[in-house]
């Protein structure tokens, strides 16, 4: 059985989205003391010096073969440890459009791929009444990894794995990003508001120099438990359209 974790400051959209989620049962104020937390300080130290090591590296990375790669041998998340396979991406490499959704559910980690399943086939066709396909976009998770239970990613999950994901739009250079779910909307445009409030609605991914246009979506999951909600999801299909149809040169990117 799922579980969830409440703390006093959740908002109500995290709430209902982890109840949307299929989630039912509590963890008290005391659930840290489920997962193992360095004590030493030694090991602490060892610790902070490892991810300074791996985010380094990282710096250096400069393709999606490398970055590969480098996520295949990044040990600093435990959830690698839990999961059967790295969901890397799927699609088109060339494409200026990137979805990033939010992590790997039971399919997506035993397949090794993002978006399979019943999640997969209804992403595929909301794709289609816009005359997308995988052969033209670029898909991606926040993590790589699957939860075990399918859980809401942790604060921590989500910041250690989140320069992957910097460098992951870094590389693609995107015209334009889809953001599939809560989780990924709320990190890559660092908001407390759930998706049912900022969908609807372009928004902007902002690194430095870099601004892309991001558009959050339902995520397929969600769909599936609340389908009079696909309406929604058509109007946004809509939105990504005009956008699209407003880039120079299509949406994949030249040689």
């Amino acid at each position: 059985m799922a579980k969830m974790i409440i703390n006093a400051d959740n908002k109500i959209d995290d709430l209902k989205f982890q109840t949307e989620s299929g989630i039912t049962e509590t963890i008290d104020d005391n659930y840290e003391s489920l997962f193992h937390f360095p004590s030493n300080s030694s090991n602490i130290e060892q610790l902070s010096n490892n991810e300074n090591n791996s985010y380094e590296e990282l710096k250096e990375v400069l393709n999606l073969v490398d970055l590969k790669e480098f996520v295949e041998n990044f040990q600093l998340c435990e959830l690698k440890k839990t999961s059967k396979n790295t969901v890397f991406s799927d699609g088109n490499s060339k494409s200026k459009l990137m979805f990033i959704g939010e992590a790997p559910g039971q399919q997506e980690d035993l397949e090794g791929k993002p978006f399979v399943g019943k999640s997969g086939k209804l992403l595929d066709k909301i794709l289609s009444f816009i005359n997308l396909d995988r052969g033209n976009i670029y898909i991606t998770n926040i993590l790589p990894w699957r939860p075990p239970g399918n859980r809401t990613p942790t604060e921590e999950e989500l910041k250690i794995c989140f320069p992957i994901v910097e460098k992951h739009i870094e590389i693609m250079n995107p015209s334009i990003i889809v953001l599939v779910g809560s989780v990924s909307s709320k990190s890559i445009l660092k908001t407390k508001l759930g998706i049912t409030k900022i969908r609807g609605e372009w928004h902007e991914y902002l690194k430095g120099d870099i601004i892309i246009p991001c558009l959050p979506i339902f995520h397929p999951a969600y769909l599936l438990r609340r389908p009079e909600q696909k309406s929604l999801v058509w109007k946004d299909a809509l939105l990504l359209k005009e956008k699209i149809q407003s880039l120079k040169g299509g949406i994949i990117h030249d040689d």
